[in-house]
């Protein structure tokens, strides 16, 4: 195991199995290919191959790829000294995707060999499944609609700005997602389309093609269209609900899995987007509440991570990105190395339901990071718990009552330059579930 610290100073313990391969190849075997098998066990996100041999004589050449126990999932040649394969990640040339369980085996080819032959040495490391916060944007458009983006353009400027995935929601289009088909190495590109009618707005992530039809306006035309596209796998959320130009005159009485509360930069329709979805969590009702750019072109405000989606995901995959956003472990923070606050009481975090004893005393801890001067507030179903003004980054601890539906946390920020005040973070809650002492007989 190995304690390392996430972008938000966050301690993540990773698990990490390391392995060192030694193969000796003989002048004889020169234009063969040699299997070098090693063991994956368990729940594996990446596997990491590095690899030395002597080349002083600068004619020894040993190329190199990956098998797992079906197929072939990459052949550097000899152009790379490393590589990696992950679920939702890959090195150029090399495929992501699900790493199964048993016999795995480095590809040699032994192209020029000297006389004497020469030994390569290989180093792996099988990185397992473990929690992390990821940042990244569920809204965009590029040149499959009406956006300017290009697909390489978009990855491009995600990478500038630190994100680690994005969603590719053209209008009504899934021509984005074909272009790529190819993983990345630094981001997780996850598919998907805004479904973009004139009575309502709807990202369907995840899913190559996912919408059969957009021309939806009626109540029961958009019940079956977000039915069927659930039905592929799709996550659905409804976008910028109360946006004036494009609110979402369908009715929530329809298939979702979350709504959109900020769109964009911050403004009065995310506001009005926040305080109904804190109706609904009041009503008892759980309800994941995501953001997005919506991007479309260059724009000094409305740009790629503004917002930014946090996912506290097990694995760098769109598949566990999706599961952790369908569990609510989602915060929202209004730029990529902005303020960043966490929940937890014991061991119940963001997304998660704590069952608590109405008898017992329990306290949250509230960590925030880059947030100094903000206003943080405490919001449970009674309204407005706590608020301050952080002084210095770090761990709030409060004693919290048992009695309550949730709690979360939001913080703003005054913005003199603009005269506005606006939301600079936003967490999902922590649910609460009680558990009553029987009457007595």
């Amino acid at each position: 195991m190995a304690l390392t610290k996430n972008r938000e100073g966050e301690d993540i313990m990773e698990s990490i199995s390391t392995l060192s391969l030694n193969r000796w190849i003989a002048k004889e075997e020169e234009k063969t290919y040699i299997e070098v098998p090693f063991a994956v066990e368990g729940r594996i996100e990446r596997i990491e191959v590095q690899y030395t041999y002597e080349r002083s004589d600068g004619t020894t050449v040993i190329d190199i790829g990956l098998r797992s126990p079906d197929r072939i999932v990459g052949w550097s040649g000899g152009a790379r000294n490393s590589f990696f394969v992950g679920l939702g990640k890959a090195t150029p040339g090399y495929l992501a995707g699900l790493i199964p369980a048993g016999e795995w085996n480095v590809l040699l080819g032994a192209y020029r060999v000297p006389e004497g032959g020469c030994m390569v040495q290989i180093n792996l490391k099988l990185v397992h499944n473990h929690p992390r916060w990821m940042k990244g944007d569920l809204h965009m458009h590029g040149v499959h609609s009406d956006g300017s983006y290009s697909i390489a353009d978009a990855i491009q400027s995600g990478k500038d700005k630190g994100l680690e995935f994005m969603a590719f929601t053209d209008h009504n289009n899934a021509s984005q997602n074909l272009s790529t088909l190819a993983a990345d190495d630094q981001l997780v590109l996850i598919p998907g389309v805004e479904l973009t009618s004139y009575k309502g707005h709807a990202n369907l992530l995840g899913q190559l093609d996912a919408l059969d039809d957009f021309r939806i306006l009626t109540p029961e035309q958009a019940a079956s269209t977000l039915q069927r596209a659930a039905d592929k796998g799709a996550f659905v959320s409804l976008n910028h609900p109360f946006d004036s130009d494009c609110p979402w005159e369908l009715g929530f009485d329809v298939p979702y899995d979350a709504i959109e509360v900020w769109n964009g930069p911050w403004r009065p329709l995310n506001e009005t987007a926040v305080r109904w979805w804190q109706e609904q969590l009041v009503s008892g009702r759980k309800l994941v509440a995501i953001g997005g750019s919506d991007t479309h072109k260059p724009n000094p405000y409305v740009a790629h991570g503004t917002p930014t989606t946090y996912v506290r995901a097990e694995a760098e995959s769109k598949e566990e990105i999706l599961r952790a956003i369908r569990q609510g472990r989602v915060v929202l923070s209004f730029n990529t190395d902005e303020t960043f606050i966490d929940l937890s009481i014991e061991e119940a975090g963001v997304g998660d339901t704590m069952i608590v004893d109405e008898e017992k005393e329990y306290e949250i801890a509230v960590k925030i990071s880059g947030a100094a001067g903000d206003k943080v507030q405490l919001w449970s179903d009674r309204g407005l718990e706590r608020e301050w003004i952080v002084a210095n980054e770090g761990v709030y601890s409060f004693p919290v009552e048992a009695d309550r539906l949730f709690y979360r946390a939001e913080s703003n920020r005054y913005l003199a330059h603009l005269g506005v005040t606006i939301t600079s973070c936003l967490t999902n809650p922590i649910y609460i579930h009680r558990l009553r002492a029987e009457a007595p007989v």
